[in-house]
């Protein structure tokens, strides 16, 4: 029995995949860079968001207030119900 008898077929198969590989590599080094794209904010979308900033940063003041003086209660049914919720999500990944 000879061994190499099937080289020739499976070079054969194995060629269209170096083929394509090699067209993958040829196409993407044609690729052409992008322009920048250039993006503006309206005044008033620029306040809105400062004021969201603001309440942010309210609202992370007056809870970091709350730990300092013991008083921040952590809710432990909301952060399994998150738990769940995530671990669902990546599930279906």
């Amino acid at each position: 029995m000879k061994i190499n008898k099937y080289s020739n077929l499976v070079s054969s198969v194995n060629q269209p995949k170096q083929l394509k590989k090699e067209g993958a590599v040829d196409s993407a080094s044609k690729a052409q860079p992008k322009e920048a794209v250039k993006v503006s904010i309206s005044k008033e979308a620029q306040a809105m968001l400062d004021a969201d900033k603001a309440a942010f940063s309210e609202r992370v003041d007056a809870i970091k207030q709350a730990i300092q003086n013991g008083e921040y209660e952590v809710d432990a049914s909301k952060i399994t119900d998150g738990l769940v919720r995530t671990l669902q999500e990546q599930k279906e990944f």
